[in-house]
């Protein structure tokens, strides 16, 4: 209890204090104008400190600038080299195998697809169509529907080409598929693939 009514006392002792040393309102006004120019004062930045404050962010913005600059140059340096096998024609393969050097030379898909994409247009070129319009003992009349010519092609042609009972089912009507060489031989007289009807 002595603690508590000691404690009270004090309290009792602080508020009197208070009340008796309180300032005036002038001095509380003058108080509160020494305030305001104290703070006033320190927010007050000079145009060094500014200076300095401006040099810090463009600085900084340069830095950013070089650093993206840099980040592009490398990223478009490693697409330029990225690896990409089809940019090349052929991959040649250097190694060596139980003690002896060897090379291997591999084509390309891009480079073999030309190349069986020029063969196919060649062979073709030589495959054409025709009707056989007449046949006789001695000669078939076919109608090349690529040149609209009308070809006379003699029976020793057509034994030496065909067998005889392969020759004896074709009828006039008939679609023909005909090869030539390059020499314009014919090499090749066939019934047409059931899908061709007429000349295509």
């Amino acid at each position: 209890m002595s603690d508590k009514s000691q404690a009270d006392r004090l309290k009792q002792a602080y508020q009197h204090a208070k009340q008796q040393h309180r300032p005036s309102a002038l001095e509380q006004r003058q108080l509160k104008q020494v305030c305001r120019a104290a703070n006033t004062s320190a927010k007050q930045i000079s145009w060094w400190q500014r200076g300095q404050w401006v040099l810090a962010c463009g600085a900084l913005m340069v830095l950013a600038t070089v650093m993206l600059s840099q980040e592009q140059r490398q990223q478009s340096a490693q697409a330029l080299y990225a690896l990409s096998f089809d940019d090349y024609e052929q991959v040649e393969t250097h190694s060596v195998e139980q003690g002896h050097y060897v090379t291997q030379l591999r084509a390309q898909k891009q480079t073999l697809d030309k190349q069986f994409k020029q063969q196919h247009q060649q062979l073709s070129e030589q495959r054409f169509y025709g009707r056989l319009v007449h046949s006789d003992a001695n000669t078939w009349f076919v109608a090349d529907c690529r040149n609209k010519t009308l070809l006379e092609i003699k029976h020793s042609v057509l034994a030496a080409l065909q067998d005889d009972v392969m020759l004896s089912g074709m009828s006039p009507g008939q679609m023909l598929a005909l090869d030539k060489n390059t020499d314009g031989h014919l090499t090749t007289i066939a019934a047409a693939p059931g899908k061709v009807y007429a000349c295509p």
